[in-house]
């Protein structure tokens, strides 16, 4: 089941979420009869799922004006399905390569490594070198990175991905491991080479950066 190994909920976790998702807000008799379980083991995996953020209930009016509650995915709740963004993105890509050709492509690629300096270089001025690397890993991991940095003998940072959110597109699109390393030397203001890339086959995406002269 995808939320199972999305997430490792447990197969009967996933069902609750799967029929939640499927038809909407439902109470726990209605799961406990369409997952074959009991109504307690339904709750019991309800509170998990409410305590975890995945969902919330609300009271509701039953028969014969009787107050019930029924149970609804939270909004939090979208993290536990796949999402294949880049699929739109590949096709998006694919019909600027074909409308305006390699120049509209590096021109998109360019202003979205704009983007990410405009939004990622406040948050690093005014640190030091050293400083700088541990605030640009902190920032990768929050946007999906497993970084990690780790300063070696000569001063210099060995900058570790464990993961590439795009992959796929990278393995099809090489100006986007071009813009990442570019980003990286003018946030750093440091040089900064790359040693391998998932995109290319690597177990991880590896950059060597150079301590600047003035440190």
């Amino acid at each position: 089941m995808v939320v199972t190994l999305k997430t490792g909920l447990g197969a009967s976790r996933a069902g609750v979420v799967q029929h939640l998702r499927a038809r909407g807000a439902s109470g726990a008799d209605e799961l406990a009869e369409a997952l074959g379980v009991t109504k307690q083991c339904v709750r019991k995996h309800l509170d998990a799922l409410e305590r975890e953020g995945y969902v919330e209930h609300a009271p509701a009016r039953g028969d014969r004006g009787r107050p019930a509650h029924v149970f609804r995915l939270t909004p939090k709740a979208e993290e536990l399905f796949p999402k294949r963004y880049d699929l739109f993105a590949r096709s998006v890509l694919r019909q600027i390569g074909e409308v305006w050709g390699e120049r509209g492509l590096n021109a998109v690629f360019c202003g979205c490594a704009t983007e990410m300096l405009t939004g990622l270089r406040p948050q690093l001025e005014g640190l030091s070198f050293d400083a700088r690397v541990r605030r640009l890993t902190e920032l990768l991991r929050e946007t999906g990175y497993e970084a990690e940095a780790e300063r070696l003998g000569d001063g210099s940072y060995l900058l570790t991905e464990w993961n590439c959110p795009q992959a796929e597109l990278a393995r099809e699109y090489r100006q986007l491991c071009d813009q990442e390393l570019t980003v990286y030397r003018e946030l750093l203001g440091a040089e900064v080479f790359r040693e391998s890339r998932i995109a290319g086959g690597a177990s991880r995406c590896a950059y060597r950066v150079l301590r600047p002269n003035e440190d």
